[in-house]
């Protein structure tokens, strides 16, 4: 099948389909919008009514009434319905609910109605045109619609085979032109094409000359070019020679940088290990100065830690010998106190062996008096037992004191030798922070000795660090430049390689323009 007649058959069936869906939906809007319009009209006829069910009829309209009573039929323009009744539907939408109803199918005595009901205060109002008639109309739409739609199918068809056959015509034109360029046909002349037309035809033809043009200009470059290849081969076939040689001094060359190159990483090597060798020892050296360092702070902490603790040991012991003076001097109040109650205390002794003898007397003189003395022996016998009684108190104070005094004098014994002790403890106190401060001294000395040891030694770090990374820099730069010094070699043989193929490839390349310039020769300039 040719590209005409599958334009046309494409474009008879789109137009088919694409007539077949409008009228469809121009059919489906019609009886739609006829439904809409009918339940219009009925309403129109039901609101007018005037008592009179037949004068829809008798005015043309085929439409018609009915009254109920109820749910049946009283009065009708329809024949043979009186005293029939309304559906369940009707009955309960109407009578029920007090609603209107429409339905396209109701059913009337066997005959289809397009039917609206309205409540009434008696009953019902109906109002109906028999579906027959709206049917019949819906057919003579249908008809004018396939009508229409045939006679537009018919003449886009028209169309679209006059337009199908424009197309075709171009693409047949350009198809003969690109099966002249397949042919190697390049004389022909090139036609004139309207660029700024967005025909895809006309593009296409329009490119098609481009292709033309273009080829044309390639092949007769390529033909110029190939003539001057092959005054070039020569010429490249004489220095290629040259080259050669060239290349293999170049290489032997090579070969003898690469042993003196290779020596110089082994010896630049051997002294980067021995920097290496200083930098682990300048390193342990700075490490231990490190330490020194920081024993070196410790020991001033603790040395001021020390001093301090020296001094608030002397503040101490200061407080301390101030107690003892204390302590001695109220012991010493303490024994003066105790002697005065020793005194006191053998005065009541002395007063209570008088007591005693004076209530003995007063007992006797009791007992001479008689029974007149009674009274006066008791009494006399409660002061002897009194007397007795502070005569045994008076010398258990005497034993309490005698045992304050005696250990008031070794309290006084011992603080004399706390003073003594506490003295001592001074003096030494005193001599030790002198000691601390002398040594505190030279502790800050040797800490400022050790502390530019390791400034100067991490100056020495410093500078090794540099001396290494030169070292190490200078021993990467001979290895690299060894190797190097041998890729190069080894990429100068592989070019002295490539230097022959290039010959071999050149001879080659002569052949090959040569069968370019038979190939060339095929096509009509």
């Amino acid at each position: 099948m040719t590209l005409k007649k599958k334009l046309v058959a494409l474009e008879m069936i789109s137009l088919f389909v694409l007539s077949s869906i409008l009228i469809a939906l121009s059919l489906w809007i019609a009886v739609d919008e006829l439904a809409i319009r009918m339940e219009e009209t009925l309403r129109v006829a039901v609101s007018g009514f005037n008592g009179d069910t037949s004068y829809l009829r008798d005015s043309g309209e085929s439409i018609d009434l009915t009254v109920f009573e109820g749910d049946t039929r009283i009065d009708s323009s329809i024949e043979n319905v009186i005293g029939t009744k309304a559906s369940p539907e009707v009955i309960d939408a109407v009578l029920n609910r007090n609603e209107t109803y429409f339905d396209t199918d109701v059913s009337v005595h066997g005959i289809a109605y397009y039917g609206y009901y309205i409540p009434t205060e008696t009953g019902m109002l109906f109002a109906g045109k028999p579906k027959s008639d709206i049917q019949n109309f819906i057919r003579t739409i249908l008809v004018i619609l396939l009508g229409t739609g045939a006679v537009a199918y018919f003449l886009c068809a028209f169309v679209s085979i006059l337009i199908s056959s424009s197309i075709t015509r171009r693409i047949k034109n350009t198809a003969d032109r690109i099966d002249i360029l397949a042919n190697g046909d390049l004389s022909c002349e090139i036609p004139d094409v309207n660029t700024t037309s967005r025909d895809e035809s006309v593009v296409i033809a329009h490119a098609v000359s481009v292709l033309h043009r273009q080829l044309k200009e390639i092949v007769t470059n390529i033909s110029t070019q190939t003539e001057h290849l092959n005054a070039s081969n020569s010429e490249f076939t004489s220095k290629f020679t040259n080259i050669a040689e060239s290349v293999g001094n170049i290489s032997h060359t090579l070969e003898e940088i690469a042993q003196s190159s290779s020596t110089q990483a082994e010896e630049t090597s051997s002294a980067s290990s021995q920097v290496a060798d200083m930098a682990d020892v300048i390193e342990h050296n700075s490490n231990n100065i490190a330490n020194l360092e920081r024993a070196v702070s410790q020991m001033t902490e603790l040395s001021r830690q020390t001093s301090a603790t020296l001094t608030d040991l002397i503040l101490i012991n200061e407080k301390t010998m101030a107690n003892v003076i204390t302590v001695s001097s109220q012991t010493d109040a303490t024994n003066v106190s105790a002697g005065k109650i020793r005194d006191a205390v053998q005065l009541i002794q002395n007063i209570a062996g008088q007591t005693g003898l004076l209530a003995l007397n007063a007992s006797i003189e009791a007992a001479r008096a008689g029974d007149t003395g009674k009274g006066f022996a008791v009494v006399a016998e409660e002061i002897r037992k009194l007397s007795e009684t502070s005569a045994a108190s008076a010398s258990e104070i005497e034993l309490t004191v005698k045992e304050l005094m005696d250990n008031s004098g070794i309290s006084v014994k011992t603080v004399e030798e706390v003073r003594t002790d506490a003295k001592q403890e001074k003096e030494k106190l005193n001599l030790t922070r002198d000691a601390f401060q002398k040594l505190k001294l030279m502790v800050d000395s040797v800490y400022d000795v050790s502390k530019n040891i390791y400034e100067q030694t991490q100056r020495l770090e410093e500078q090794k660090n540099i001396m290494n990374g030169v070292v190490k820099q200078l021993s990467s730069i001979s290895e690299e430049n060894a190797a190097s010094t041998q890729e190069t070699s080894t990429r100068i043989q592989t070019l002295s390689a490539i230097v022959e193929d290039c010959r071999h490839e050149t001879s080659l390349l002569t052949e090959l323009s040569k069968n370019l310039q038979n190939q060339t020769g095929k096509f009509k300039l």
